[in-house]
């Protein structure tokens, strides 16, 4: 019935703009199109087909049944869709037979099977969907603006066997952009223009997750930390790169809608995981300096002035929630009353802001347009080129060169000020992401023990950076509060301590090496 890929970017629509997104909408009578529709998303009790990132699921639309199969895609725009006909809610999973995640569902259906677990419903969608289709320079885009309700039955365990009550419903009022031809850079540049139009907010999340996780009781975005990202060791530098960029960009996405659209409570850890989205996606750019094309400027600065902001956030948060309790502790004096830090910007306004709503959008553009355009013919070298060194020994090479810049600084721990202290803790974050980046082309073993040595290193470095930051903000506090000497005296005791703690770790790190040399590096 369709083909097996889609291209779509979604958004979350404001409480504030509904009615001016609705009225736009309806202002295209001749395309409009309105549909109710009605979801039952199948799985096996134990989730195995989302432990997979697949869904499944029956929709009824107007008087016929459409089975349809989801997975994610080669990034963030692209998704596995397969879609049958069927006569009734009754399902068939051999109708995807014959398609790449159609077989690993019946692969997945079979085993589940074997051991007594059989699919059923999980959840359900209700949607009133308002269709329109919208004809650009480039592309024609069906914009969907989706009303209604995600439903779920009782959680399982103990409340689903007493006959517990089901999950409240979660609320829809999202907007979808998808590509029925053309380009996907003219699909973006239009969800750009709606976006400035109405404030709406990118969301990665599609209605699968978040009913698999009302499913399990859960009614927030999780936290998302990093993972490593997966290529096949004879991929070129550009998929390598774009593989490095999917993954960054994934995890800064999915963090900026928890702190939007999430948990107050896990406000604090959203905003620690989008930093080091942002770290990691900066050191990704480091990483493959001179191998691909670079980003346009404002895009990195955009980059930049987010991860400043959300530093003062979190730098907040360690002084009220860390150092604070650990003087109490140790019996400092109260500071005098009104005398406070400056307070930290709102995180989740400043996520919410069109500034960086648009410098999201503009980073996805970009990746999108790495592969949609050629690369300048005076591009760096990449594994495509006849004349150049393999892409594992390249990387190789640079993680060599960076090593040896550690083991430098290693040396000279002692005598590093707050600034080198800060520029060591950098390097070292940036060679962990680094080798973790670059590990699908490199043995295993040597790359093992040395991303242990770098995670240790790392939590020493931080510890100790938290502590410095700590340290400078009640330096700022010592004219009008003096209990902040107690302060200053019990975090010197404490940074020496933690210096202690990190000069044998990096003495270690020091002396690791990142990879095993290869055949190609000894020639």
């Amino acid at each position: 019935m369709s083909t097996d890929r889609e291209i779509e970017l979604k958004f979350l629509v404001p409480p504030s703009s509904r009615k001016a997104l609705a009225a736009e909408m309806a202002s295209a009578s001749a395309s409009l199109e309105r549909r109710t529709l009605a979801a039952m998303y199948l799985d096996t009790p134990d989730r195995r087909l989302a432990s997979e990132g697949i869904a499944w699921r029956l929709r009824r639309e107007g008087r016929r049944w459409v089975q349809t199969l989801k997975a994610a895609g080669a990034n963030a725009l692209e998704r596995f869709e397969h879609e049958v006909l069927r006569p009734d809610a009754s399902p068939d999973a051999s109708l995807h037979a014959d398609t790449s995640v159609g077989d690993r569902l019946l692969k997945i259906l079979r085993k589940a099977e074997a051991t007594g677990e059989f699919a059923g419903v999980r959840y359900r969608t209700e949607v009133r969907r308002t269709l329109r289709r919208v004809r650009t320079r480039g592309a024609v885009v069906e914009v969907a603006f989706d009303e209604g309700r995600i439903l779920a039955g009782p959680r399982p365990g103990p409340e689903a066997a007493a006959g517990g009550p089901p999950e409240a419903p979660l609320r829809l009022c999202e907007i979808e952009f998808e590509l029925v031809s053309g380009s996907p850079l003219a699909m973006l540049a239009l969800a750009e223009r709606w976006r400035k139009r109405f404030g709406l907010i990118f969301d990665p999340r599609t209605k699968a997750e978040r009913g698999d996780r009302l499913a399990d009781g859960l009614r927030f975005p999780a936290v998302r930390k990093g993972r490593s990202p997966a290529y096949p060791r004879d991929a070129s530098v550009l998929d390598a790169f774009c593989a490095v960029l999917d993954e960054c960009l994934d995890q800064i996405g999915r963090n900026a809608i928890g702190l939007v659209d999430g948990d107050p409570e896990l406000r604090v850890e959203h905003v620690h995981q989008m930093r080091v989205g942002i770290r990691r996606l900066r050191s990704g750019l480091r990483s493959f300096r001179g191998w691909v094309s670079a980003p346009p400027p404002p895009l990195v600065d955009g980059l930049r002035a987010l991860f400043d902001t959300l530093g003062l956030s979190r730098d907040a948060d360690v002084l009220g929630a860390g150092v604070a309790a650990a003087l109490a502790q140790a019996g400092a004096p109260p500071l005098e009353a009104g005398v406070v830090a400056k307070p930290a910007p709102d995180p989740r306004e400043a996520v919410a802001s069109a500034a960086v709503q648009q410098i999201m959008l503009a980073w996805l553009s970009w990746r999108v347009g790495l592969v949609e355009e050629a690369l300048p013919c005076d591009a760096a070298p990449n594994a495509a080129t006849a004349d150049s060194k393999p892409f594992p020994l390249q990387a190789e090479r640079r993680l060599r060169r960076w090593h040896r810049a550690i083991a430098d600084a290693a040396k000279a721990f002692d005598s590093l000020d707050d600034t080198a202290l800060h520029a060591l803790r950098k390097r070292i974050k940036r060679q962990r992401y680094a080798a973790e980046f670059f590990a699908p082309v490199l043995k295993a073993g040597a790359l093992g023990r040395y991303l242990k040595r770098l995670a240790v290193v790392q939590d020493r470095m931080g510890e100790l950076n938290d502590l410095v930051v700590a340290r400078e903000r009640y330096r700022a506090m010592v004219a009008d509060a003096p209990a902040a000497w107690f302060a200053l005296g019990w975090l010197a005791a404490r940074i020496a301590e933690f210096k202690g703690l990190a000069r044998p770790e990096l003495e270690r790190l020091a002396g690791t090496q990142p990879a095993a040399r290869s055949q190609s590096s000894i020639r």
